[in-house]
């Protein structure tokens, strides 16, 4: 089997299309609704922010996930490596204050590309889901971005994100990471 067939594959009504990695499927699904925008302006800030979320994901992930301890039954465990979590998540608290001081110019107007929901793209739903989770995280580094946290706000009242949030699976946090990291919420 090739590797793309025991991923999630998108079926699209006119025609087999899979797709796979995370980036190309936000993407083609943001072309396929009209999240994509079709200004070249637009679409580079968009994946500016969305190359920045994936950044500030990884560096979460290897914060909370310790590379040298085995997850799988079996498999073998490094003997000589030491993951220091205090360390590291003081690097990526550090990293995301000088982040979200960035982003916090680029959501003034309340979406990243304009004031109403008319103008929301797909950038702004990767950075609401990576953003909540680092929210839950570190909080105490959104202080310094209080127009991305208006954001957050505005973006929690589009129709359906408060279901999601009052849901089950939201509350127990068992979104973000498995409960083999060493922050899984």
């Amino acid at each position: 089997k090739q590797w793309y067939q025991r991923r999630v594959a998108i079926t699209a009504g006119d025609g087999d299309v899979q797709v796979t990695q995370s980036a190309a499927v936000a993407r083609y699904l943001a072309r396929r609704i009209g999240l994509m925008p079709s200004d070249e302006k637009d679409l580079t800030l968009c994946e500016m922010v969305e190359q920045e979320v994936y950044d500030l994901k990884l560096r979460m992930s290897i914060t909370c996930y310790d590379p040298y301890k085995s997850y799988m039954p079996g498999a073998p465990a490094s003997e000589i490596g030491k993951h220091d979590y205090d360390f590291l998540k003081a690097a990526f608290e550090k990293r995301l204050r000088e982040r979200l001081e960035q982003l916090d110019k680029l959501y003034e107007k309340g979406f990243l590309l304009g004031s109403d929901e008319s103008k929301i793209c797909y950038a702004d739903f990767l950075a609401y889901e990576f953003m909540d989770h680092a929210r839950a995280f570190c909080p105490e580094c959104f202080e310094v971005a209080p127009n991305f946290v208006r954001f957050m706000g505005l973006f929690e009242g589009l129709k359906g994100v408060k279901e999601w949030q009052n849901g089950e699976v939201y509350k127990a946090g068992q979104y973000i990471n498995s409960p083999m990291a060493k922050w899984a919420k």
